[in-house]
């Protein structure tokens, strides 16, 4: 068990360092030319990396067993439903003020983009599904009797 505990310490640590202290930074260095556009983005990011990391460390601490697999499962679904929510279903709208008394308002259509994170989340929701199926059955194949061959006499 300490094996996988430090393994699943050493990968959180990680995805820390990756998912949650450089996107930050990056996000407080552009927000301080254009605070009005990243304004929102460090909730998001704290709420992604947050994601992340729990399913990271805790896919590893169950690694081997079927929580491993369910884990898997239930990070490509919450990620879905992230990138959906996070990018207001693909269509955002920003309203900015460049002067006093003048405001620009820009739209951006992502729907192209969502589709393309969703679809990468789907390969990785059936690659769970499959993975899931096969410990499933390899699990089932070690319970069953194994037949001898006779020899004849």
């Amino acid at each position: 068990m300490l094996p996988r505990v430090t393994k699943a310490l050493v990968k959180g640590l990680l995805y820390l360092v990756l998912f949650y202290a450089l996107p930050m930074f990056l996000v407080r260095q552009v927000s301080g030319f254009a605070p009005q556009l990243f304004a929102d983005y460090e909730q998001l990011v704290t709420l992604f990396a947050a994601v992340v990391i729990f399913f990271a460390v805790a896919t590893e601490l169950t690694s081997g067993t079927i929580y491993q697999h369910a884990l898997n499962i239930g990070k490509a679904l919450i990620l879905i439903i992230f990138f959906v929510l996070a990018l207001d279903g693909g269509i955002m709208k920003l309203d900015l003020n460049i002067m006093e008394g003048q405001r620009v308002g820009i739209v951006a259509d992502l729907r192209v983009y969502l589709m393309m994170l969703v679809a990468i989340d789907l390969l990785g929701l059936a690659k769970s599904v499959l993975q899931t199926v096969k410990f499933l059955s390899d699990k089932t194949e070690k319970q069953m009797p194994q037949l001898q061959p006779q020899e004849d006499l």
